[in-house]
């Protein structure tokens, strides 16, 4: 939805007016993009994306190094910018992912940081039968080491739960079906088992909706992997991935889901102002490498 160079007040009142149209878009195309607006200061962006998204989530149990910059509205990511973030639907992992995810490109990159996305219906139809059916039959065994007041890899347990108390830490693991245990250094181990594939809530469909890819070892690049695996050995590293019953998910069906997710990407350049609003069920969305400043801000629910 472009629109010249309107105001903020203008883009809220078209999202207003059009908001069953901004619905139906979302389920069926999975994103819209809203350019040409003067979407300048994070407030501003807050305001939009409440309009699109009347309750902001926050960033609980989120693997990326975020920066909270107002309310429930976080930077994008602090992965540092020579890395690719590899596609992906929000907290996937979790037991209520938000259906909602919203982008405003507040300083566009000016050379790559591209966000791209992909069609999960897509990728659940061009996933090679096989590998598709291991993954449907066994879910996914999702397994996170967190450091606590010593420095470590990562975001500490107090950064991923927002909160440095151990009893509402709990509290929420146990109602969210995540076993857990507390190391004697003070470390915590989570780890849950959740579907690699779902049913869209609204629509049916079947969608390809995981983090197998991301949380395994081998999305970490050759040399840092074999240093993470000698320092940390694969029981405690950062984040790992499992198939559902414990079993390793083998090279070849990780090569596989790679190469499909980024066959069906879609890349496009990010403009200033520019908001994108996704259906984080059926769109996963990632990070190209850049240069030079960008800021992209975040809010979901």
């Amino acid at each position: 939805m472009c629109s010249g160079n309107a105001t903020l007040e203008q883009l809220l009142d078209q999202i207003a007016v059009e908001q069953n149209w901004v619905n139906q878009t979302l389920l069926e195309k999975g994103g819209v993009l809203f350019r040409g607006f003067r979407i300048q200061e994070t407030e501003e962006f807050q305001r939009v994306a409440q309009a699109l998204i009347p309750e902001l989530k926050p960033y609980v149990e989120g693997q990326s190094p975020r920066t909270k910059v107002t309310g429930n509205v976080y930077t994008s990511t602090e992965f540092p910018a020579q890395f690719r973030i590899t596609l992906h639907n929000e907290l996937s992992y979790t037991k209520a992912p938000p259906p909602r995810i919203v982008f405003h490109c507040h300083i566009a990159p000016e050379t790559g940081g591209e966000t791209p996305i992909v069609d999960c219906r897509k990728l659940y139809q061009s996933m090679p039968p096989a590998t598709l059916a291991r993954f449907e039959e066994r879910g996914v065994r999702y397994v996170k080491n967190m450091h606590g007041q010593e420095r470590g890899i990562g975001k500490s347990w107090m950064d991923y739960f927002e909160t440095s108390d151990q009893d509402q830490v709990e509290s929420y693991l146990k109602e969210n079906d995540i076993e857990f245990e507390w190391t004697d250094d003070g470390n915590l181990r989570t780890w849950s088992i959740r579907p690699a594939t779902i049913p869209h809530p609204v629509t049916g469909e079947m969608l390809w909706f995981n983090q197998a890819d991301l949380w395994h070892i081998t999305n970490v690049n050759e040399r840092n992997r074999a240093q993470m695996l000698q320092r940390f050995g694969e029981e405690n590293l950062p984040t790992h991935a499992y198939f559902g019953d414990g079993s390793p998910i083998t090279d070849e069906d990780l090569e596989a889901v790679r190469n499909t997710l980024w066959e069906n990407a879609v890349i496009f350049p990010w403009q200033q102002g520019d908001v994108l609003a996704l259906d984080n069920f059926s769109v996963a969305h990632g990070r190209m490498p850049y240069e030079g400043p960008r800021k992209i801000l975040v809010a979901m629910g």
